[in-house]
């Protein structure tokens, strides 16, 4: 007779695969009102980083809530902040193009213009991100999420390309773009989230206080948000600007 292990590997895959389906879900739909998206991305990190540790628990639900709740001030003072550059970035882009036009500079304007966009994008990952680990003010926040991001491009990078990837359904089809959409609102955003988390966690361990990552390996209980220090993010940031 065919068994299945409540606790082995396949069970536990589906969990996790449904745990990003449901979390997925409350992104989009709080995501909605626009303004909101610097709150749901924070509640959405927090879950799929949480995960990633195997600290996520059984009720994702009022976890993604509980950090969407506790984060939702300074998450969306980041957000505000960051979408209006996007759009002075958008407004950029559609004036700048026009100018150069004839000028013969169309590569070196899109080639300046492809930068500064990717560093406010990838401030606006990492400052939401810190947001769901650290306590700081927003303008603080933002200002390491420039510099971490900077410093570690290559993981910049990779996090990228698992965010940007349902732009790719721009380049397929109508008939592969109707058939993947559901699939994208779905699961597609909590899944690059949760493979976005492994990389995070690479990009921030340099932050991470050496006595606090072995403490959190060796004891139990830790609250799960408490992942560093503030104090020695700020340090460890002061000693690399000098």
């Amino acid at each position: 007779m065919f068994h299945i292990d409540p606790d082995g590997p396949l069970m536990s895959g589906l969990t996790k695969l449904a745990n990003l389906v449901l979390l997925n879900i409350w992104f989009v739909i709080c995501c909605i009102p626009v303004f909101t998206i610097g709150a749901s991305f924070t509640a959405l990190m927090d879950m799929t980083t949480r995960m990633v540790r195997g600290e996520e628990g059984t009720a994702i639900t009022k976890g993604f809530f509980r950090a969407f709740k506790e984060n939702f001030g300074k998450s969306t003072t980041i957000w505000l902040i960051q979408f209006i550059l996007i759009l002075i970035c958008g407004c950029d882009f559609f004036i700048g193009q026009r100018l150069v036009l004839s000028s013969g500079l169309q590569l070196v304007f899109y080639a300046v213009w492809a930068i500064a966009f990717m560093l406010v994008l990838f401030t606006t990952w990492y400052a939401l991100t810190l947001q769901a680990i650290f306590e700081n003010r927003p303008l603080t926040t933002i200002k390491n999420g420039l510099l971490i991001s900077v410093g570690r491009f290559p993981y910049s990078l990779l996090i990228a390309v698992l965010f940007l990837s349902p732009v790719s359904l721009v380049f397929m089809s109508l008939k592969q773009a109707i058939f993947l959409f559901p699939l994208v609102v779905m699961v597609w955003f909590a899944a690059a989230a949760y493979g976005a988390a492994f990389f995070f966690q690479k990009a921030l361990k340099p932050f991470y206080p050496k006595e606090k990552e072995e403490d959190t390996e060796e004891s139990e209980g830790v609250e799960a948000s408490g992942f560093a220090a503030l104090d020695a993010l700020e340090r460890k940031l002061k000693e690399e600007d000098q």
